[in-house]
């Protein structure tokens, strides 16, 4: 039989940046180093990475730190620039920053000054908002959530990154929730805030189960005339929204646990014993199976 072609560059390329996107929370680079493992083009494989690990890292609002600016989120909501190879800039408002960072060194650089201005009404609605954030992010998420309030075009991103990494409990899960907030405004009609929620999980013990749900939301939120009690009122209705969403997650983990899991061991043998994957060559029925004739 003769040897196949070997697959054209694009090819790779497209199957190497679908992989990479694929890539669950905090395990990019052990796909990566899978990847490499695979196949032994590794310039094609760090060509895409410089392009899929900003997608990926935006994707799961990867959280950030360093010494001169506040813990914050990579989200192309702060996202202002672009520079040679895997380096961006980003905005951290808090500290009032701009930083460079490096994808793949997971290195910040070049903190400087924020050399843009906004107006004072928008600086004021946007520390309001980040005022009642850090409230809710310290009473639900604690240690493992950053909450972030970005300018972003006309409007204002809240943003909302939680993310646990348990490799040696064989879990990763992170939840990313963005919400775009209109204006202030003292008019008592009510003000559109949209919102999306992303949650993905995976438990790798002796398998591999993805748990990947998204939601987008829509509120009507009536303003207050006063802009901290419209702040307060903004994040009790996001916070509203999202405990209700975590709470159907719940569940419907819950039903799956009870009812899929149960009805896919009930056909399996009663073992009491996890298989042996590394030992598999030597079970009966895999010799079993081995001796049968060819059809």
């Amino acid at each position: 039989m003769a040897p196949q072609p070997p697959l054209p560059k694009d090819s790779i390329r497209r199957i190497y940046t679908n992989l990479l996107k694929q890539a669950p929370p905090g395990e990019y680079s052990v796909l990566f180093d899978d990847l490499r493992i695979m196949h032994p083009d590794e310039d094609l494989l760090l060509e895409q990475t410089q392009t899929t690990l900003i997608e990926f890292n935006h994707k799961n609002f990867e959280v950030v730190q360093h010494p001169d600016i506040r813990k914050t989120l990579l989200t192309k909501y702060n996202l202002i620039g672009t520079g040679d190879g895997h380096d961006t800039q980003y905005v951290e408002p808090n500290s009032n920053k701009v930083f460079t960072y490096d994808h793949v060194g997971k290195l910040i650089t070049d903190v400087k000054d924020n050399p843009h201005k906004h107006d004072s009404e928008q600086v004021s609605w946007r520390l309001a908002l980040q005022k009642e954030l850090d409230v809710y992010i310290n009473n639900h998420f604690q240690k493992h959530g950053v909450g972030a309030v970005f300018f972003y075009q006309n409007n204002i991103v809240l943003c909302i990154g939680s993310h646990k990494y348990q490799k040696r409990n064989c879990y990763n899960g992170r939840w990313a929730s963005a919400w775009q907030i209109p204006a202030f405004s003292t008019e008592r009609v009510a003000h559109s805030v949209t919102g999306h929620i992303d949650v993905l999980t995976h438990y790798f013990e002796d398998g591999n189960v993805q748990m990947a749900l998204k939601k987008n939301i829509t509120l009507n939120v009536a303003y207050s005339t006063d802009l901290e009690a419209a702040a307060k009122m903004v994040m009790k209705c996001i916070s509203e929204a999202e405990n209700a969403y975590a709470v159907a997650i719940h569940e419907k983990f819950n039903q799956f646990s009870d009812q899929t899991f149960k009805a896919l061991r009930r056909p399996l043998p009663i073992t009491r014993a996890k298989m042996d994957w590394q030992k598999l060559h030597s079970y009966r029925l895999v010799k079993t199976m081995g001796n049968q004739p060819n059809a």
